[in-house]
């Protein structure tokens, strides 16, 4: 798991310096699906939408193998005000680095487990 959270470090940096900054950037391991992820993105400029989707698919596509793609169940893309975002800043200040996130649930997060990449309030 170490060199797919590598990256998804430059996934991140590479659509921070394309489209702004970021609030959260997360890998999070689904609790419905064994071995599947959501990558999780909030930042003022991301909509959920098509446009900002199809992006971040193909920011994604360019750095993981194919095999890697198929460990990602969907791309999320949440509010930087909603609840979860909002907990995960309060308790994490990280920008281009890599927290593994043992406990989600404490943070109202229906996952097993995670990595944040950047967890910022102010982006």
């Amino acid at each position: 798991m170490n060199q797919i959270t590598e990256k998804l470090g430059r996934v991140e940096q590479e659509i921070s310096a394309k489209k702004g900054p970021l609030n959260l950037f997360a890998f999070l391991e689904r609790e419905d699906i064994s071995e599947r992820w959501d990558v999780v993105v909030a930042a003022s400029w991301a909509k959920f939408d098509e446009p900002t989707l199809r992006y971040v698919g193909e920011v994604l596509n360019r750095h993981l193998t194919p095999q890697e793609m198929t460990s990602v169940a969907r791309i999320v893309i949440l509010e930087p005000a909603e609840d979860p975002v909002r907990a995960l800043n309060d308790a994490y200040d990280v920008e281009h680095g890599q927290v593994e996130l043992t406990h989600p649930s404490r943070f109202g997060l229906p996952v097993k487990y995670g990595y944040i990449i950047t967890s910022r309030r102010a982006a």
